[in-house]
Order: C-alpha cells, then structure tokens, then sequence
C-alpha cells in the first residue's frame, strides 16, 4: 500500500510539470478591452451582417456607436465619443497606423480596423458597412475611451501578424527580432509570422449581453443628391453691335527751325542714305499694321458669328434624370463616358442617368460656366464633346489618397488594372506601387516618366484610345508591386537572389533575373515575360548553380538544420528560423576559424561536412549521457524519490527550446508510468503467491 501511495506521487508530480511546461508555451488571452478586440468585434458584425436596429447596442442589432458600446461598454459617452477621447486628429493629415481608431463625422462614427479599412454600422438600408476609410467623409480619428492600445509588439488579427513600434504599427519596411528579419508590406503585414509567445494579449471574447441604452442620438440622413429642376429654356442673346475703333488723331508735325543754304546741301547729303532707310521702315511698319488691323477684323467677325450662332441655337433637352440608353439610342452612355473621360466620373458608362450622374453634369456645368440645372441639354452637350471641355482632374502624386468622397485615386487604379499596368490592391492611395505603374504607362507613350499622374497624363489614361501595356503580365524592371515581390521571394528560394524582399525590381533583382534567365537558357532582358515567370514557378524551375553554397540572405530546411547544428555545437544561440542572418554568419565564421578553415561566412560543402561530423559527434556524446541520467531516475522512480530529477537532463544549457523540454518531459512521465506499471505487476504477483500458499 506504501509502495502504492509513492507511486502515484511520482506519477501525479510528473503530470503536473510536463502541463506546467505545456502550458508555458500556450499564448494568454487577456480580458481587458483592447483595439484588437475591438477589431475582431467590428468584424464579427460585418460576417455575421447584423441588423442597423437606432438605438439599439446588442449582439445583433446595434446603430453606429452601439457596434462600439457593444464590445465591453467601451466607448464613453454614446452621443459624443468624440468627445470622450483623449487623443484625436483630422483624418485628411492621415490616420495613424493603429487598429481600433474611432472615425468621426457629424451623427456618424465607425472604427478603423487598419490597412485603410473602416467597418461601421450605416443605416437600415445597408446595416453594417466594410470600406475604405479615405472614400468615406471622415472628419476626425480618436482612440476610444476604454480601448486600451499596444505600445511595441506584435499582434494577430484576422490572421495576419502586425508589429507595432512606439506606438503604431510598422509599414513599407523591414525589422530584424530575434535574429529573424521580418518585412512589413504597405498594409502592415508581416510576410513572416512570429512564434505564438510572441503575440501581445488580446481579447476575441465575445462582446458584453447589456441592455440597449435609447437615447436622443441626432439622426444621419442620407444627404439629398439631386432635386429635379423645372427645365426652361434659355431665352435668345441679342449681340449688341460691336464698337469700330476709332482713329486716333495724329498730333500736327512740330515746326522746326530751317537751316541755311549751306547747311540744308550738307545734310541733305549726308543724310540721304538714312532717309531712305526711314522711308523703308515707315512702308514694312504700314504693312505690318495693316496685317494685324486686318487679323483683328477677322477675329471681330469671327466671334460676332459664334455670338450669331448661339443666339440662334435653339436649346434642346438632351438627356435628364432617368432617361435609360435603348437599342436604338445609346445617348446615356456617351455622355457618361465623355465625364468619365474628363474626370467628372469615377466609373464607366452604365446607361442609366442616375443621381451620380447627375451630380457629375452639375459639376461639369460649374467649372465650365454653365448653368449647373444638372440636366444636358444642346448647348452642355455641345461643350461637353468638343475639345475646349474643362476636364476635372487634380494633379495625383505620391501620397495623395481618397477624401471628401471623391475617388479620383481609386478611379486612376482601376483604369491603370484595366490596362494592364497596376496589379495591387485598389487601396485609393497613390503609393510607390501606383507611382510605378503611372511611371510604365507614361514610359509606353512617350511621356516624360515621372510617375506623377498630371492633368495631361490622366487624359490620356482615361481616354478611350488609351491602349493597354504591350507588356502586360511581365514583370519590368523598375516596376514595383505585389508581382516583383512574388518574383522575389521565389527568386530567393531558388538561390538567386539573397537578402530581403524589397517590393522593387531594383538593380540586385535584375541580376538575380539575368542569372536565371541565362540557366534557363533565356536571353538576358530587362524584364521577365509571362512564360519566364510560369517557369520560375513550376517545379521545373533550374536552381541556382550555387544553391547548395549557402550564405546569408538565404532561407529553407537547410538552413534550419544548419542552425540545430551550429546549436549544438555551441557556436549558436539563436532560434531555429531558417534564415541565414547575420548571426548566422557570425556562427560560421567562428567555427571556420576555429577549424582552420577559410573564414568566408559561407556555409560552402567543406565547412558544412565538418560541421555535421562534429555535431553527431557532440550528439552521440549527450545522447550517452541522457542515457545514464534517465536510467537514474528510473532507479529513484522505483526508490520513491524521483521528485525534481527530471530537471537535471539537459541536452545544450544555451540551446534549449520547447521542443526539447516538451521530449524531456514526456520522457519523464513515461519513465513514472513505466514504474508504476512494474510495482502494480509486482504487487499483483506478490497477492497470487499469497494466495496459493493461502490455499495449500
């Protein structure tokens, strides 16, 4: 019975180190209230598409602050969240790079979720609403009453891993922790995901079950786009008769005073040649005179008949709120596709003259002096096709986003994806990506390349003589975008290219796109065609000649290996990544001095052969050791004072990570285990000796 009761303290002693190391390794959610929280909340409400319910804050139904007040009562005061913040700022400086941010304008709030992205409950009519935050009319950003906000670290939301910095997230850049380099795309996403304990503690729980506080919140309406004027028609203008200009009056000759006999025969010969030369250039002036009274005449009757001309144009209606294109009139479409063209609409012709177009003939009309009745008749029609049409387009640069409504950054990607030219995100911010694609474009009709889309290049972007990329679906040098960093990061597995990922077809990536296109047995281009790029993707991609020579820059199982063994061998103590950083290199260096090899930093096939010897060697070593440690506490399992041996095994003191003490611990329990089942199979033979003696 005594040999029992220790058994099972053994046994319950093992159990509970081995969950004490499992459970180290598992990530804590915490249960205050924060912007990530909020985040996952926000998005919860959009997937699930609960009810826009005014008034309302529960799970399901809530108005636009209750989808707020409903993640844990956060928030403040509902009818002014605003004002319950103790930071704020005015959302056309930029929003910061922080997840949770409330978004404000008058009766209106939502929540940033990052990325450019906002969530917000809109009305009946469309409940909750996901876009992007620069098209929208935000006035302000706040951080939220209640709402706590990271500070450094990372934090996972929806999936994808963030790293905040001094208070906001990295983005567009790159960042090495703990020996493995991470890069941060333009929305902030870390193409690498960080180990599980390194997440800061978030909230996914579910939000609050509060009753719904009704209260007298001011009510968002819909602004009112169009009122249906009553159409008269101009009445007929009645040139005035133009005013001849009269003739100035030339002033009387003065009167001077006559030389003498003598002195008129001298300077009527010296002077003769110049008089000539007077009497010339009075005739060239009378003729150029002449000329330009002329010019001016043609010019005066010129527009006294254009003045004719629109005094006897009879105005006629030619389109208005709720005509629709038929089979045997397409009328609609050209007037939409005209403001498309000059910049007044954002989207293609779609047949119908709806409120957005509308809105766009009212502008039209303003900016080119017409009367803005919103309605085409003959004389808008007539200026809207010809070519002295205002366009409405604003010069569009790097940083230049979405606001007020307007969506001329968004309209410029779209048409720049329709020509082949931009294949990122529309994001409606004008970033490197789309300063690139601009770049090509301009490059491809011999306009000066400057990435700056200008009133003249947007003209021509948006005409419908635009032609498409020549090159589309290669990747080109200089280009940059979401297709370079594909090429790139493949580039990289294949040995081609080492370092990090930069997003841009720069100078290291044409080289590393040279070296494969001459394994591949491709002619050395500045760029990569459609068939190049399918097979650098496919398996039958040919590696790099130096691919088994590794060196820095470069990742993959072998690099992984290498760090386990460089581990072992003491010469490494950072995480297994499989990425060859510099501490890396600094690892291979010390050993290759150490062995008397050439100190290169480059794991080529001598330095990693000895590298393997070596570190099977130490193994085999530690290995005979862990042996002799377990059968110890094998024995002082069966002893009854097993308690905290387990703690002794240690493989590597500096290279110890959860794996190995998660091995060394089910080791432990299975060794406990294994010893209670020999005691009970001895006392169970100890009972049936008894017993047949008992019975002879």
């Amino acid at each position: 019975m005594k040999m029992t009761k220790k058994c099972m303290v053994i046994f319950l002693s093992m159990t509970i180190a081995l969950l004490t190391t499992v459970t180290s390794m598992m990530p804590v959610s915490a249960q205050t209230s924060s912007n990530i929280g909020l985040c996952a909340h926000c998005f919860t409400a959009y997937r699930e598409n609960w009810s826009y319910v005014w008034g309302a804050s529960s799970y399901g139904a809530v108005d636009c602050s209750g989808l707020i007040w409903s993640y844990n009562g956060v928030g403040g005061i509902r009818t002014d969240m605003l004002a319950a913040s103790d930071e704020w700022g005015y959302v056309y400086n930029g929003i910061p790079n922080i997840h949770g941010l409330g978004l404000h304008h008058p009766g209106h709030v939502g929540v940033y979720v990052g990325s450019g992205m906002a969530i917000d409950a809109q009305s009946p009519s469309y409940g909750i609403g996901y876009g992007n935050a620069y098209s929208a009319s935000w006035v302000e950003w706040f951080k939220i009453a209640g709402v706590s906000y990271p500070y450094q670290g990372w934090v996972l939301l929806n999936g994808e891993s963030f790293y905040y910095e001094n208070g906001q997230y990295l983005s567009n850049t790159s960042r090495t922790l703990d020996g493995v380099t991470y890069t941060f795309d333009g929305a902030g996403v870390s193409d690498i995901a960080p180990p599980a304990s390194a997440y800061e503690e978030t909230d996914y729980s579910a939000p609050v079950a509060e009753q719904p506080q009704y209260y007298e919140e001011p009510v968002y309406e819909e602004p009112s786009y169009y009122v249906e004027p009553s159409y008269e028609p101009e009445p007929s203008v009645v040139p005035e008769p133009s005013v001849q200009p009269q003739p100035s009056v030339q002033p009387e000759p003065s009167v001077q005073p006559q030389p003498s006999v003598v002195e008129q025969t001298s300077v009527a010969e010296v002077s003769k040649e110049e008089s000539s030369k007077e009497e010339s250039s009075k005739e060239e002036s009378k003729k150029e005179e002449s000329s330009k009274q002329e010019s001016k005449k043609e010019e005066s009757k010129a527009e006294e008949v254009s003045v004719a001309e629109e005094a006897e144009e009879v105005i006629e209606l030619i389109a208005e709120y709720g005509y629709k294109d038929t089979d045997e009139s397409k009328t609609v479409s050209a007037i939409q596709t005209r403001l498309y063209e000059l910049g007044y609409l954002t989207s293609k012709a779609t047949g119908e003259y709806d409120e957005q177009t509308v809105n766009a003939v009212m502008l039209f009309q303003n900016i080119n002096e017409l009367k803005a009745t919103g309605i085409v008749d003959s004389k808008t029609y007539r200026i809207l096709k010809s070519n002295k049409a205002e366009s409405n387009f604003s010069i569009l640069s790097n940083g230049s986003f979405d606001e007020g409504g307007a969506l001329p950054v968004t309209a410029l990607q779209t048409r720049l994806t329709e020509l082949k030219y931009y294949y990122d995100e529309i994001s409606g911010f004008y970033g490197e990506v789309t300063a690139s694609a601009v770049r090509h474009f301009q490059k491809d009709n011999k306009v000066k390349a400057t990435g700056i889309a200008d009133v003249d290049t947007q003209l021509r972007i948006f005409s419908s003589k635009a032609k498409a990329n020549p090159n589309a679906g290669s990747a080109v040098y200089g280009n940059s975008g979401s297709m370079i960093t594909k090429m790139q990061k493949r580039l990289i597995e294949l040995r081609y290219l080492s370092g990090i990922v930069s997003e841009k077809f720069d100078d290291a990536t044409l080289e590393a796109v040279h070296a494969f296109q001459k394994a591949s047995g491709f002619e050395e281009t500045d760029m990569m065609t459609p068939a190049q790029l399918e097979l650098l993707y496919s398996e039958k991609a040919v590696k790099s000649p130096d691919y088994d020579v590794l060196k820095y820059g470069y990742s993959g199982d072998d690099i992984v290996q290498l760090q386990s063994r460089l581990a072992v061998l003491k010469y490494y103590e950072g995480k297994t990544s499989g990425v060859y950083s510099n501490t890396v290199v600094e690892a291979v260096e010390k050993f290759q001095s150490d062995n008397n090899i050439e100190v290169t930093g480059k794991a080529d096939a001598k330095t990693l052969d000895l590298i393997k010897t070596e570190s099977q060697r130490e193994t085999t070593h530690i290995g005979e050791e862990l042996v002799l440690k377990t059968a110890t506490i094998s024995d002082d399992a069966l002893a009854g004072i097993a308690k905290g041996k387990y703690d002794d095994i240690s493989v590597n003191d500096t290279a110890k990570d959860d794996k190995l003490k998660s091995t060394i611990a089910l080791s432990s329990v299975f060794v406990g285990a294994s010893a209670l089942a020999i005691l009970f199979t001895k006392g169970i033979n100890r009972k049936s000796k008894k017993a047949k003696k008992a019975k002879k």
